[in-house]
């Protein structure tokens, strides 16, 4: 199932590789339209060139939209209870967060180019080198 989302990272990216594959990892918060005071948590991958862009790109408070896959898994948490988590597998991210200040036009400009890049060379894994985030 694809969805698009727009949300605020929650924490700095985690980046790594694994097996020559490129991964970023990192967590989202979506607020609800209808209660400002609930949010929805859903996790992130990245891979490839989109991995490097986030990297660079990204910090806790950017402001992204992903678009791509969404999954569902379950897991136990620290106390032994049964929980829940969404995990989306990026096909695109658009960085939100622009200034207006004319010093960071540059950088704007590099963002643009890596967004660019990263989406005429995707690069995303097939289910067997999906690379998830600990918890």
């Amino acid at each position: 199932m694809k969805v698009k989302e727009i949300g605020n990272l929650t924490a700095d990216p985690n980046y790594g590789e694994k097996k020559d594959t490129k991964y970023c990892n990192f967590t989202i918060a979506i607020n609800d339209p209808f209660d400002k005071d609930n949010s929805e948590y859903v996790r992130v991958s990245a891979y490839g060139n989109k991995a490097e862009a986030c990297r660079d790109y990204l910090k806790k408070g950017s402001q992204i939209s992903v678009e791509g896959s969404i999954k569902a898994s379950g897991y136990i948490d620290k106390q032994g209870k049964p929980n829940a988590s969404l995990n989306i597998t990026a096909d695109e991210v658009q960085f939100l967060n622009r200034t207006k200040h004319k010093e960071n036009q540059s950088q704007h400009t590099e963002i643009d180019n890596a967004i660019s890049k990263s989406q005429q060379n995707p690069s995303t894994p097939n289910q067997s080198q999906s690379v998830q985030q600990g918890r």
